[in-house]
């Protein structure tokens, strides 16, 4: 399971999944668990497509709290759950 240190950080990855239209995603998050490889890359994707939608303009988030601040979070909390759970490598795309 995906195990976060604020609730936030799931809300602001499912208000930015959203944002992109990223259904599968979404689904991943709402779950909390890859299941596969290709799974591991989407949300690794989806981070970094978080982080460049996030630096683009004023993004006002349904929490209190800065984008980066909470991009932040979710960098540590999505990383590791992948590199602890054996996907390193998709994480590092």
């Amino acid at each position: 399971m995906i195990e976060y240190g604020y609730n936030e950080e799931k809300i602001v990855a499912l208000f930015f999944a959203d944002k992109l239209n990223n259904q599968k995603a979404k689904e991943i998050i709402t779950h909390g668990v890859v299941t596969s490889s290709e799974e591991a890359s989407v949300l690794s994707k989806f981070f970094w497509q978080m982080i460049n939608e996030s630096t683009e303009g004023n993004v006002i988030l349904p929490c209190e709290g800065s984008s980066q601040y909470w991009t932040g979070e979710l960098y540590n909390s999505l990383g590791g759950y992948l590199e602890s759970s054996g996907y390193e490598k998709e994480w590092g795309i």
